[in-house]
């Protein structure tokens, strides 16, 4: 609204209802909160599940390089040891 417009003195139906109870308002609280504790357990898994696989993935990433490392692949000039291969006691 504008100032000096004539709505400004006019009442609003909806200004003079009066304010929703607890017993009104707690099924929509309900209702909402457990859309949303369904959409964090969803993501949840889905991060969990994208964790899993990229660990799968590293490890089998690792295992090839190791096994070129130690069969004298044409690459193993690219492939250093690590320090933590080298405390564990591997080749």
């Amino acid at each position: 609204m504008e100032p000096g417009s004539d709505d400004r003195d006019l009442i609003h139906p909806e200004a003079s209802s009066p304010p929703k109870t607890d017993a009104d308002v707690a099924p929509l609280i309900q209702k909402v909160g457990a859309a949303e504790g369904q959409r964090i357990q969803r993501e949840t898994a889905r991060y969990i599940k994208f964790a899993q696989l990229a660990s799968a993935s590293v490890e089998t990433i690792s295992n090839i390089l190791s096994g070129w490392r130690q069969a004298g692949h044409p690459l193993q000039k690219f492939v250093t040891r690590s320090p933590a291969d080298d405390s564990a006691g591997h080749i």
